[in-house]
Formats: structure tokens, C-alpha cells, sequence
């Protein structure tokens, strides 16, 4: 009866001490997790309007290199698409024109911009 009495009590230490260090860790990590952002900030907000506008300009081609591709995937599916509306009666003639034209549309969009830009005034650059 003792020995139970002891396991029991010594299962409990362990989980004490198990749920004392997972709080310990955590808090350490939550430390770290709020420190160090602020100990590498030595701009201030225009700084940070800055940096944000670079990341977005870095992000503007490979998008564009990423909608192209969709594009290109949206047209080798819809014309997939008109071989199997024969077998599906759930495809629409619509949809496979709606998918082949956005895919169109995707694929040209380099040059949607570029012409977008001689219209308004602005000389043209190269996007891609």
C-alpha cells in the first residue's frame, strides 16, 4: 500500500516537473520570439514602407511568371475539357470557353500591361 502511495506521488513529481519545464521552454521561445524582431528594428515607419514596397516590386514578376503558367493550364484544361463534355453532361459549353479565354487573357498579360501603359502615356517596360 506504501509503494503505491510512493509511485503515485513520484508520477506526480514527474508530470509536475514534465508541465514546469514545457512552461519554462515555452516562455523562453516566447522571449526570443518577441526579442529578437525587436532588437534587429533600427529603422523607423518610412523605413518599414520602404522595405515593404521592395518586397512587392521582387514579388511583381515572378507573379506575373506564375499567372502565365495558370494560364497556360487553364487553356490545356479547357480544351481537355471539350473532349470529356461529350462523356459529362455537368460541363457547360461556357465554362470551357470562359476557361480557354482566362487562360488567354493569363497568358497575354505581359503585353496587356505593356499596351496599358503606351495608352495611358507612360513609357513601356519590360514586366517579365
Amino acid at each position: 500500500m506504501l509503494t503505491r502511495l510512493y509511485r503515485a506521488a513520484f508520477v506526480r513529481a514527474l508530470m509536475l516537473s514534465e508541465s514546469l519545464r514545457q512552461l519554462t521552454l515555452r516562455g523562453v521561445y516566447a522571449w526570443a520570439a518577441l526579442i529578437s524582431p525587436v532588437a534587429m528594428a533600427d529603422g523607423d515607419l518610412a523605413d518599414i514602407a520602404k522595405s515593404g514596397a521592395e518586397g512587392a516590386k521582387s514579388i511583381q514578376t515572378s507573379g506575373i511568371t506564375i499567372i502565365q503558367v495558370l494560364g497556360f493550364f487553364s487553356v490545356a484544361g479547357g480544351l481537355l475539357s471539350i473532349k470529356a463534355m461529350k462523356n459529362n453532361p455537368q460541363i457547360r459549353p461556357w465554362m470551357i470557353a470562359l476557361a480557354i479565354g482566362g487562360g488567354l487573357l493569363a497568358i497575354g498579360i505581359t503585353e496587356i500591361i505593356k499596351r496599358g501603359m503606351t495608352q495611358v502615356g507612360l513609357t513601356p517596360v519590360s514586366v517579365s
